[in-house]
């Protein structure tokens, strides 16, 4: 019985189609704050800003605190200066990284041979 190898297409150069979907990916996966890792896609954000103006109205505040999820599904109590803090680094921290992502990728871009899936999946390759 003859078996045929074929390579794992993980390993195999990367299109600039993948560059693009794997840079996209990275810009919106979680963040780290003060308070923890925190998902930053637009919707998590949105949900957030809904939040920091209808605190005061929130049926789930407690003793001034909201709980909130973070990026491993762990809960924490914010207060609204807090969840206001969290919001800002989640902000900054997209922004510096999406700035890092989209620098990378334009250099990427220009390469005939492009790095492997597999090295694209990884954030850290993106960021050193």
């Amino acid at each position: 019985m003859k078996r045929s190898l074929q390579l794992n297409p993980d390993n195999r150069p990367a299109n600039w189609e993948q560059v693009k979907h794997w840079r996209d990916t990275h810009e919106i996966s979680p963040v780290t704050t003060t308070f923890g890792a925190f998902d930053c896609g637009e919707r998590s954000e949105a949900r957030m800003v809904q939040a920091i103006e209808e605190f005061d109205y929130l049926p789930t505040v407690t003793n001034g605190k909201l709980t909130w999820k973070r990026a491993d599904n762990t809960l924490v109590a914010l207060t609204k200066s807090e969840l206001q803090q969290t919001y800002a680094e989640v902000r900054r921290e997209r922004a510096m990284r999406a700035a890092q992502l989209h620098a990378k990728a334009e250099d990427l871009r220009t390469l005939v041979t492009k790095p492997t899936v597999a090295e694209l999946k990884s954030l850290d390759f993106w960021l050193n």
